[in-house]
């Protein structure tokens, strides 16, 4: 389902999640992230939702931008011109950011979420969890544990999921990708799970 209000400012899109209503807030490079990794459709972060929305497109984003640029910066040799009223053409339905979407709201926090690949370091999407909590991905694929024509991708999937708490699995969604041409698509998963951040 595909998210609401989507607007740009300070330097992060802002749109909220069709399920939940609530906020999300992501920069350039994280929506970039789920574009390219993730085709655009990416849980939502917000602690007690998470159903697959779809994030705004690198189209939808650069129309966000510009027109956030258009009405921050200031005509030649003017002042700050006025938001556009609804008779101007150039204000565009789609595109203008509504006036609710730009104030942050009162008692919305921003919500971290972990993207891990394979026990790498992991890459933040950045945005600190609503609660105690901080919302995880990890993608298993099946190349990485074939080894010696032993085929490990059951056993690893099982172990990673027996070490979560019950409560903190969220879910778990197939995923397909093309790691050599000659042998074709191969498949794996991506477990979303909550974690506990460790007390400093």
């Amino acid at each position: 389902m595909k998210h609401e209000n989507p607007s740009f400012a300070n330097g992060m899109f802002k749109f909220n999640c069709p399920y939940c209503k609530g906020e999300i807030e992501i920069d350039a490079e994280q929506l970039a992230q789920v574009n390219t990794g993730y085709a655009g459709k990416y849980p939502c972060p917000l602690d007690g939702c998470a159903k697959e929305i779809e994030f705004p497109t690198a189209e939808e984003a650069e129309v966000l931008q510009v027109t956030a640029s258009a009405i921050a910066a200031p005509p030649m040799g003017g002042a700050v011109p006025a938001p556009p009223a609804q008779n101007n053409p150039a204000a565009t339905p789609t595109a203008a950011p509504p006036a609710s979407a730009t104030a942050p709201p009162p008692t919305a926090a921003p919500l971290e979420i972990v993207m891990g690949f394979h026990g790498s370091k992991m890459a933040s999407l950045e945005r600190e969890a609503m609660s105690a909590h901080r919302l995880c991905v990890k993608t298993i694929l099946h190349g990485d544990c074939v080894k010696e024509k032993k085929d490990t991708f059951d056993d690893t999937v099982s172990e990673f999921l027996s070490s979560l708490e019950e409560d903190n699995l969220i879910g778990v969604h197939p995923v397909q990708y093309v790691a050599d041409e000659k042998k074709g698509t191969d498949f794996g998963v991506l477990v979303v799970y909550r974690t506990t951040p460790e007390e400093e």
